[in-house]
């Protein structure tokens, strides 16, 4: 495997592996057996925390659009909902993340992953366009982060 990018959230490195593609929704999409197997970028997990739960709203079997609201997550630092990045085929959900979530904070690029699609990543970025996606979308979340901090802490 090649060496990952490094993306410095703050003084926090998160590491994006080249050997898959990226959503900007912040999820990695890493080609197997003809169809995409789908987790969570480093950076989402970073943002959102320790992750306690994860509901789906979608069944293998079900033909979704880019951009369908599929499920959410909630973590120690924020609950987001989950959009699909590809238009095409839910083929299976990992059993395993639904069961303990925490998979995805520990072993999120291998067995933490969350769904698999057959369909076109014709969508999807290189690792090195997510990156300079990250480098521009860095500053407004960083402030957000700063301002929840200090919200926190005035309580």
């Amino acid at each position: 495997m090649s060496k990952p990018l490094v993306f410095m959230m703050g003084r926090s490195p998160t590491f994006l592996p080249t050997d898959r593609m990226y959503a900007t929704n912040h999820m990695w999409a890493l080609p197997v057996d003809g169809r995409f197997r789908l987790g969570l970028s480093a950076y989402a997990v970073k943002l959102l925390g320790d992750l306690s739960d994860l509901d789906w709203s979608i069944e293998p079997g079900a033909t979704i659009g880019k951009g369908q609201p599929i499920g959410s997550i909630e973590g120690s630092k924020a609950t987001s909902e989950l959009y699909s990045p590809l238009d095409g085929r839910v083929e299976q959900i990992n059993p395993a993340a639904v069961d303990d979530p925490s998979l995805i904070n520990s072993n999120l690029y291998d067995t933490g992953w969350l769904w698999t699609i057959d369909g076109p990543g014709d969508s999807l970025l290189s690792p090195e366009t997510y990156y300079a996606h990250l480098e521009v979308s860095w500053p407004l979340a960083e402030r957000m982060l700063k301002k929840q901090a200090g919200d926190s802490h005035g309580r």
